[in-house]
């Protein structure tokens, strides 16, 4: 077999139907790997998955386990998982360009950006990201932004099925550090940039970088913002080829912003000695990187300079990145998935160039998660908008007013501060508060259909709950 793994004699002949990690799936003759996790045990589940029909376990040792199926061990069981699930699914990314894109922000719009180039050139693409995995077919709601190795090989497999030429994936730290991407034959690995996030996990910005790192040990070409004091790190220690973008630095692919509105941009890229303007229509200063990315990606990956810049000139919408609610009311409104203090800040001062008259900002933070940041986003918050509405988020198993408290530890003027723990009714406060000519931001869930409160998942989009308080106050239906 090649793989680190101790196989009983009884197993070399047996056929495998199905690869699971799942108790509740195993279906007759499927191999079922027993993952022990922060959380869950999968070795609990041994009993169920055999008498369900798995015909071995693969799980790593540690503990005594008493089955009556073959049961495999490694001391290396996330790798063993990869290179099992690569093999049994026939190395789809053999036949499949995989663009992986990983950084803090931005990753999700640039993977639907460069997707869209490969479509407007005539190739269909597919598209694993935080909002939804795009296998060529219907669109598959997303558990995690990138899947564990046994459902990312699949869904490889299922895009190679229906005859996609790509994937542009958007690809975690936390994916890297867990091992979910070891078998992904990565045609090119970019980076968008790096600021404070997921230090819960990482423990500190460091160890933070050295996850998404990983990406670009294997890429045979790296694409990267040089801009990025880390992007700078990257560019000195990728070991592929390495194409850079950027607006303050010299780059091989350089990006300039002509003007720019609520309704998008004019750009400008140069590019080995050419340059090409044109409009971009999605609005907001940090999409001009985003689209700078998309577009070196795209050319790194064989596309021509002017084929990128067509399909950005009509790009698909992203669910819940400044994504605008209109239902003819007299001031903006715009939901995003903000959830950094980097993003929070690039957010609001990109809607500032729409000169409102006040800036309003609902937003809170997520429980169970990197606490460091909530002052932060909370300062930032307040020095950037003119009224603030601090709420709750994905409180989990946090209480929502401990949660609020540790942001408003971060702002000092609390004369523009209103305090709505209830999510629906700090968007209602603002709606009902706003002014002609004001502009209403909605941050930190974006295009999520959900809220978690404790360990129950129920409905609430912030989408449809502005499009529903805007319908209550007598607006029309007309967005």
């Amino acid at each position: 077999m090649g793989l680190d793994v101790k196989i009983p004699a009884p197993i070399e002949n047996i056929e495998v139907n199905g690869i699971k990690n799942d108790s509740r799936q195993v279906n007759l003759g499927d191999l079922f790997v027993a993952v022990p996790g922060s959380s869950l045990d999968g070795r609990a589940y041994i009993g169920e998955a055999s008498s369900l029909g798995a015909c071995a376990i693969l799980t790593s040792p540690g503990i005594e386990i008493k089955a009556d199926i073959p049961v495999i061990m490694t001391g290396n069981l996330r790798s063993v998982i990869a290179a099992i699930a690569d093999r049994f699914y026939r190395n789809p990314t053999s036949k499949l360009k995989v663009a992986g894109v990983t950084g803090t922000n931005g990753k999700t719009t640039v993977t639907y950006l460069l997707a869209g180039i490969f479509e407007a050139a005539g190739q269909k693409w597919g598209r694993i990201g935080t909002t939804s995995y795009d296998l060529g077919g219907q669109l598959i709601q997303s558990g995690n932004t990138t899947p564990g190795s046994i459902d990312l090989q699949r869904y490889f497999a299922t895009m190679v099925e229906r005859d996609l030429a790509g994937c542009a994936m958007e690809v975690s730290s936390h994916a890297l550090h867990q091992g979910r991407c070891q078998a992904v034959n990565f045609a090119s690995a970019t980076f968008t940039n790096l600021s404070q996030d997921h230090l819960d996990y990482h423990k500190d910005m460091e160890s933070y970088f050295e996850a998404k790192a990983m990406l670009f040990d294997t890429a045979p070409v790296a694409i990267i913002n040089i801009d990025d004091i880390r992007g700078r790190k990257l560019a000195a220690r990728a070991k592929g080829k390495v194409i850079t973008f950027g607006a303050e630095r010299k780059a091989d692919l350089r990006y300039r912003v002509k003007s720019a509105d609520m309704h998008g941009s004019k750009m400008e890229f140069e590019y080995e000695g050419s340059k090409v303007a044109f409009d971009f229509p999605l609005p907001g200063w940090f999409n001009h990187q985003n689209a700078a990315a998309a577009a070196t990606t795209a050319i790194a990956l064989g596309l021509s300079l002017n084929s990128a810049v067509e399909g950005l000139q009509s790009p698909p919408a992203v669910p819940g990145r400044l994504q605008a609610v209109k239902l003819g009311q007299p001031f903006g409104v715009y939901v995003d998935y903000a959830h950094t203090p980097d993003a929070l800040e690039k957010l609001l001062k990109s809607v500032r160039q729409f000169h409102p008259k006040n800036l309003r900002i609902v937003f809170g933070c997520g429980g169970d998660r990197d606490k460091s940041k909530r002052p932060i986003m909370g300062s930032v918050a307040a020095e950037l908008a003119d009224i603030v509405y601090v709420t709750s988020d994905n409180p989990r198993t946090e209480q929502p007013a401990a949660i609020i408290k540790d942001i408003v530890k971060g702002i000092s003027d609390k004369k523009r501060l209103q305090v709505i723990e209830d999510r629906a009714q700090a968007i209602k406060a603002v709606l009902s508060q706003a002014m002609d000519g004001d502009i209403v931001v909605i941050a930190g869930k974006g295009h999520e259909d959900y809220q978690i409160v404790g360990t129950v998942r129920k409905f609430f989009s912030d989408i449809e709950v502005a499009k529903a308080i805007l319908n209550k106050m007598s607006y029309g239906n007309n967005g």
